[in-house]
């Protein structure tokens, strides 16, 4: 009697396993860059259209295959990377699965033209949704050229959860960077819409990195240490260039990019004071480990490794980068700051110095004048009057007032921490967020305004961007300059600030746009909200007074004042508490 259990048809196990391996076009674009680099090419093409998402074609000059082997690669777990479990410990490529064409061609058609140097003919291979359609000798050049077009084609629901052809050109876009600085010595080209974006010929790593982040050359710190554990090699960027986000931070192991925390916050804490609060540095570090102490084998991204010994590490990449700081006269040595501080032991007098006159009518002995400050006078009515007029005043059980009157001014109110304000609300104690309360105004006020007139700035500001984030500024430039901020293009990798809302006028216009865009692409590009909205709730949180500021007494009031006159005043859009309500009740309950 036949059991229920059955083997999936290989087609349907082939889209299980692209669910992993393809989650979108810049999955797609890795695969098909990774085998480039590991066919031994020296000139690599990419080509993508519609953000990938109909159109992806990598070219390169590499050894090419024969027709055996052109046909063979896409069936699953065909590879010739390794072949036992055991060359897992001594991989010297970047693909080794034998899964990911056989997921790609299972949710998209693919074409494929290859020749190697030995065959006087090509192949040409046309596979839809898994099923091999055509394979024919073909005349091309030696090499491989694979066309991937109408990814998820026959998965609509994974379709769906595409995203603007902006933002998924910026993840390829972030691919092709993590390559190409990879693989320095190699030359590659990135066109979009025919458009070419980039082209890079083959040279040096810091010929490279300046090359794609329009870093200046001598903000580059060469980091290079040969230790028993692992070798380190690259570059760090000095504390003048870094920035208010994480997204110019690269580091590889073995030739591949990896996504490591732990070992990020060893870089970052190895500058220590030399950052300024909540920047981050700029690096491309390489990590070369015995193949033997590293496991590649975690995710088909490969993103995540793990090291066999990951304290050491960490410990010997921290103190690699405080020598570099240090040898490079970033960080100041004892003997630096000995020098600095000690005094002259002979300076000769200089007429030309201007010196200060003594005051030969001071007298100590005088009356000093009557101070007119109205802190003072405050201060002296406080002193002189008697305790009997002092009155115990009762803050929960006082009229309260009408919540929705304009403009009330709170005299019971005071901050702590320079983060939370305390006050009395219609007879109830609140703790309010003054970063959560401003940020809330803010929101409402830009939904209410589609149209926020703009400040002009004195002195402009300029924006050095890469390209990744000059592709996500484009589609939302309108969007933007809606808010009240006044950008446009200002160069080939640059951005230029002319104005900024009125209300905006005293921050950093440059500081605001860039976490405008980071937080748009971290926290709100995954999300189903319309993206005006989400640009308002980025610009407001951006633009919000942070914890740590000092509010004066008026300062605090207003907050609260407008405050109170928001739609939505108790929780924010993301459901977070910005007022809590402390009650006679409540505070009772604590001492029982």
């Amino acid at each position: 009697m036949p059991g229920i259990i059955q083997l999936l048809p290989e087609s349907t196990a082939n889209q299980i396993a692209a669910g992993e391996v393809v989650q979108r076009p810049a999955s797609v674009v890795k695969e098909l860059l990774e085998n480039a680099v590991d066919a031994g090419s020296t000139e690599i093409k990419l080509f993508i259209k519609n953000g990938g998402c109909t159109h992806i074609q990598v070219d390169d000059n590499g050894t090419g295959m024969n027709a055996f082997d052109a046909r063979m690669c896409w069936e699953r777990h065909a590879t010739s990377k390794i072949t036992k479990a055991g060359d897992l410990y001594n991989l010297n490529t970047l693909g080794f699965r034998g899964e990911a064409l056989a997921s790609i061609a299972s949710v998209s058609e693919v074409e494929m033209r290859t020749k190697s140097g030995e065959e006087s003919v090509g192949t040409r291979i046309v596979i839809n949704a898994g099923t091999v359609e055509t394979q024919e000798n073909t005349a091309t050049n030696q090499g491989t050229s694979i066309t991937v077009k109408n990814l998820f084609y026959n998965i609509p629901a994974r379709k769906n959860f595409l995203k603007s052809i902006a933002v998924e050109t910026k993840h390829i876009f972030e691919e092709y960077q993590r390559i190409a600085l990879a693989y320095p010595a190699l030359s590659f080209e990135f066109y979009n819409q025919d458009k070419n974006l980039s082209k890079l010929r083959g040279g040096n790593l810091k010929h490279r990195i300046a090359d794609l982040f329009s870093v200046k050359e001598e903000n580059l710190i060469d980091a290079s240490e040969q230790t028993e554990i692992v070798g380190i090699t690259g570059y760090i960027g000095s504390p003048t260039i870094a920035k208010r986000t994480r997204g110019s931070q690269y580091l590889f192991a073995n030739g591949r990019f990896i996504k490591d925390a732990y070992l990020n916050h060893a870089i970052s804490s190895a500058y220590g004071s030399l950052l300024e609060e909540k920047t981050y540095p700029f690096f491309v570090l390489f990590l070369n480990v015995d193949p033997g102490k590293i496991d590649v084998n975690i995710h088909p991204t490969k993103h995540e490794v793990k090291f066999e010994d990951g304290r050491h590490v960490y410990t010997l990449l921290q103190s690699v980068i405080k020598k570099t700081l240090g040898v490079h006269f970033v960080m100041p040595t004892q003997a630096q700051l000995h020098n600095a501080i000690e005094p002259p032991l002979h300076r000769e007098y200089n007429p030309s110095l201007k010196t200060t006159e003594p005051n030969v009518r001071f007298n100590p002995f005088e009356t000093p004048k009557q101070r007119t400050s109205t802190e003072w006078e405050k201060l002296d009515e406080l002193l002189n009057t008697p305790v009997q007029q002092v009155q115990q005043r009762d803050i929960f059980n006082e009229t309260p007032a009408d919540k929705h009157e304009e403009n009330r001014i709170f005299t019971d109110i005071f901050q702590i921490e320079n983060a939370f304000i305390i006050t009395k609300i219609d007879g109830e104690l609140c703790i309010i967020n003054q970063h959560r309360a401003h940020a809330q105004i803010l929101y409402e006020r830009y939904t209410e305004n589609q149209q926020i007139a703009s400040q002009q700035l004195l002195f402009p500001r300029t924006i050095a961007m890469s390209k990744a984030d000059l592709l996500l500024y484009f589609e939302m430039k309108d969007e933007i300059n809606a808010l009240g901020f006044d950008t446009s293009e200002f160069g080939k990798d640059a951005i230029i600030i002319n104005g900024l809302p009125s209300e905006l006028s005293k921050v950093d216009g440059a500081d605001i746009v860039v976490q405008i865009l980071d937080d748009f692409k971290t926290n709100f590009q995954d999300l189903k909200i319309a993206k005006k909205d989400a640009l308002r709730q980025a610009t407001a949180k951006n633009a919000a007074i942070k914890a740590g500021k000092a509010l004066s007494e008026a300062e605090m009031s207003n907050l609260v004042s407008d405050l109170l006159q928001c739609k939505q005043y108790t929780n924010n859009n993301a459901g977070k508490a910005i007022i809590v309500k402390l009650t006679k009740s409540s505070l009772e309950r604590f001492f029982q």
